[in-house]
């Protein structure tokens, strides 16, 4: 994999980009990730999209609940300060990929679960499990975009399910990344555009 290096100003890019969102009071969980995936700073595969899956999950979540922006903002800092600490490569390597390890990330700063939490704390193993789960029915090789976009799947049902928070998400979703991908399932994917 390399050194790979995050840089602080596109972390910061995502979370106003994210502050954009909640002001235009958008919930489409992938309507708001491709805006954050086209940031031209947004390479194909790159440990941003560790950060992108909280991200959009709290600011459609707090846009839903009409939640403050300033609350918004620190719990967006939370996300990235954790989101930081997966590795690139960590499907791969870890067997957990980032972006399914992302919806637990959310959960767990939307609820302020804890490693002491007597409540919640199964339920945010729950969604990344169920996230990974998604993620992991499709065969490899890593693609971001398209773990992305079954992690979010995964963390719609699971914020209707058990927060009784209704998010939006395109019943089928045609990736415009494929071309991008020297990677790429093409029909194997699920996304991939007929």
């Amino acid at each position: 994999m390399g050194n790979i290096v995050l840089k602080d100003e596109i972390f910061e890019i995502i979370k106003e980009k994210c502050l954009a969102l909640f002001d235009e009071k958008k919930t489409d969980l992938y309507e708001m990730a491709t805006e954050l995936m086209d940031i031209r700073e947004i390479p194909m595969h790159y440990p941003y999209h560790h950060y992108i899956v909280p991200a959009v999950l709290l600011t459609a979540c707090h846009t839903a609940v009409g939640g403050e922006r300033g609350e918004l903002v620190k719990r967006l800092d939370t996300a990235e300060q954790r989101a930081r600490n997966i590795l690139g490569g960590f499907c791969g390597f870890y067997g957990a990929c980032g972006a399914g390890v992302g919806v637990g990330i959310f959960y767990s700063v939307f609820l302020g679960i804890t490693p002491l939490a007597q409540e919640g704390w199964a339920a945010a193993n729950r969604a990344t499990a169920d996230a990974l789960a998604a993620i992991a029915g499709v065969e490899g090789p890593r693609c971001c975009k398209r773990c992305c976009f079954l992690a979010l799947y995964s963390a719609q049902k699971t914020a209707q399910e058990k927060l009784g928070i209704r998010l939006s998400m395109p019943e089928q979703i045609r990736c415009r990344y494929s071309d991008r991908n020297l990677d790429c399932k093409k029909e194997a994917c699920p996304f991939f555009p007929q």
